[in-house]
């Protein structure tokens, strides 16, 4: 065990933050701009709307899921 997990934060809590981990798309991009060279312009352009559309996904489904998860909670008080 490296750490005790603060009170009030449940292990769901926990997934509900790594849903919205998926948001960073930094180093995707970067990776993308290193695989396609000016050659292979429109793979880049596909590879960015993809990197952009699953960023997007990934934040709207870790909002509702936190949103979701602190609603039950509140109705269980």
């Amino acid at each position: 065990k490296i750490t005790a997990r603060p009170k009030g934060i449940s292990w769901w809590h926990i997934l509900g933050a790594g849903l919205l981990a998926g948001i960073g798309f930094t180093m995707s991009m970067f990776i993308s701009n290193l695989a396609f060279t000016s050659e292979h312009k429109d793979s880049m352009e596909v590879a960015k709307i993809a990197i952009l559309l699953g960023s997007l996904i990934s934040g709207i489904i870790g909002a509702l899921y936190l949103f979701a998860l602190d609603k039950r909670a509140t109705l269980k008080k």
